[in-house]
């Protein structure tokens, strides 16, 4: 079978455009992955996570609908 040497010109590009984009892609992947082994464990102490918040204002609305708590007054929901 003959192949033009367009084609082969072709096959040639298209494959190093191939071997390039997974270079990349590997070399972002290793990128991603350095900046997260360095980046330090942040976490927000200062606000609880939200299943706790949820708890607490459950625990706020059962006391005020049990009468419990503020002697039959409002009870201030926490945010």
């Amino acid at each position: 079978m003959y192949l033009s040497e367009d084609y082969l010109v072709f096959e040639l590009h298209h494959r190093g455009e191939e071997r390039l984009n997974r270079e990349l892609e590997r070399r972002r992947l290793i990128a991603e992955r350095a900046t997260e082994n360095e980046a330090p464990q942040v976490t927000d102490v200062s606000r609880p996570p939200f299943l706790v918040r949820w708890r607490r204002r459950l625990a706020l609305l059962t006391a005020a609908v049990s009468g419990s708590g503020h002697h039959g007054g409002p009870t201030p929901v926490a945010s």
